[in-house]
């Protein structure tokens, strides 16, 4: 390209190399910004330009370039700082509804934000560990889909809402170990209204045609999703739906007949109680004794429920109701069966 043509964006090269070998801790001189406006963009510049192209960025744009002394520059904070992008990085690991390869594709987008030295110490910093990621392409796409479908706006225009169409997954032993299409695969026709995350999972909370009910889905285990034609419905049990409670019920046990449930902890336990129960005044806590307290919440009676409680051994018990304790007792019993020679 001439050069006549790239001088009127030097300011923009100088800005750029700013951004990609400079930061609070590595500065860059005059004469390398001079060598690679010539050698990259066919820019022959002196100093002085450089420095009047430095203060209009500093003035005009906004940029937090420090430096001068010795002819020496570097740009001292961006949009995200390291411990940020870091923080960015470790998300987008942690998640297991993305692949790894959409993950590592993710995080060099964020790497973007930093300079090339710190993009390199965010490699080195932040890595992949041994998480089990979804194997299921096209996660991203399947997202897009949900979010423009709940739209209240396409284009600029109004948008009302509007259903999906999906086929939903499942595991299956038979035959080797694939994933099977459930109903038979029959589509699932659902209204979408809000995208959650729990342990690393994405699902979608919607309202299902077939039950004319809320219910959860993992967004790994949709396929062939796509807009559908038809209003969204279930707005109003949508709204009379606590959606603290709602997770911390469904994705806390696992699903079941509701019962208001009193468990008598170990003092110890306080904290693990709050995380599982909340404490936006649904579950109430009640000191009991000097080395106990009691707590009473609405739970979704199932197994998975009566195996958390295990896990505590004597730490925790049901108390009440007496329905719900008799269940625990059963439970209890059928796992002993087991182990009974």
């Amino acid at each position: 390209m001439p050069k006549s043509e790239n001088q009127k964006y030097k300011a923009l090269y100088v800005a750029k190399y700013l951004l990609e070998y400079s930061d609070a801790d590595h500065f860059v001189k005059t004469r390398d910004i001079i060598d690679y406006l010539e050698s990259e963009c066919g820019i022959v510049s002196e100093r002085r330009s450089i420095y009047r192209d430095i203060a209009a960025l500093r003035d005009v744009f906004g940029m937090d370039i420090e430096g001068g002394q010795g002819g020496r520059f570097c740009l001292a904070s961006r949009q995200f700082d390291f411990d940020e992008l870091c923080l960015l990085a470790e998300c987008v690991y942690a998640t297991k509804f993305i692949s790894e390869r959409q993950a590592k594709n993710l995080v060099s987008t964020i790497s973007e934000f930093a300079s090339s030295f710190q993009a390199e110490k965010l490699e080195q910093e932040v890595f992949l560990c041994d998480l089990i990621k979804s194997s299921q392409r096209g996660t991203m796409a399947i997202i897009s889909t949900i979010r423009e479908a709940m739209a209240a706006k396409r284009n600029g225009k109004a948008h009302s809402a509007q259903k999906i169409i999906f086929k939903y997954l499942k595991h299956t032993l038979q035959p080797n170990h694939q994933t099977i299409y459930r109903r038979g695969g029959a589509d699932y026709i659902v209204s979408p209204y809000k995208l959650l995350i729990n342990e690393g999972n994405y699902y979608l909370l919607g309202y299902d045609d077939s039950v004319r009910e809320i219910r959860t889905y993992r967004i790994d285990r949709m396929e062939n999703v796509h807009l559908c034609d038809e209003p969204r419905e279930g707005e109003k049990l949508f709204e009379s739906l606590n959606i603290e409670s709602y997770v911390r019920r469904v994705f806390g046990m696992y699903g079941g007949e509701t019962k208001r449930v009193t468990i008598r902890f170990v003092n110890k336990l306080l904290d693990t109680a709050v995380d599982r129960f909340g404490s936006d005044g649904s579950a109430h806590y009640l000191s009991d004794g000097d080395n106990h307290f009691t707590v009473s919440a609405e739970v979704d009676i199932s197994q998975q429920f009566f195996g958390w409680i295990c896990g505590f051994e004597t730490d925790a018990t049901i108390i009440s109701p007496p329905e719900v304790v008799e269940q625990m007792k059963q439970f209890i019993d059928s796992i002993a069966n087991c182990y009974r020679i």
